[in-house]
């Protein structure tokens, strides 16, 4: 299942718990678990801040915590930009491997006229 801040809204409502019994228990702010529950992610002071309150809330609903926040930070990364940027960008180990190719390639054609 892909959670996303609407279902895990349905999915708490459903075992009829309310934000003020998982704020008490996370000390998390309500206001703070409605924008996680309607993905308002410009509203969370930060990254590591948004990702610790949706370990929080999983646990609290006793969810799979990993599931549940490797899903909230792809639509957080999706939102911030990061994800299509990592996807654009070539990592650096992969620069270094082919510029450590395109040498080793340049030594055997130097090799191979001499």
């Amino acid at each position: 299942m892909a959670y996303r801040g609407k279902s895990l809204k349905a999915l708490r409502e459903t075992k009829q718990i309310q934000l003020r019994r998982i704020s008490n228990e996370t000390r998390i702010g309500i206001a703070y678990l409605e924008d996680l529950e309607e993905e308002r992610f410009d509203r969370f002071p930060g990254k590591f801040y948004f990702k610790s309150f949706a370990r929080a809330y999983a646990r609290s609903l006793e969810l799979d915590v990993d599931e549940v926040t490797n899903d909230l930070q792809l639509a957080y990364e999706d939102w911030s930009g990061e994800r299509s940027q990592a996807l654009a960008a070539p990592s650096s180990q992969s620069v270094s491997e082919d510029g450590i190719l395109h040498r080793i390639a340049g030594l055997l054609r130097g090799a191979e006229e001499a």
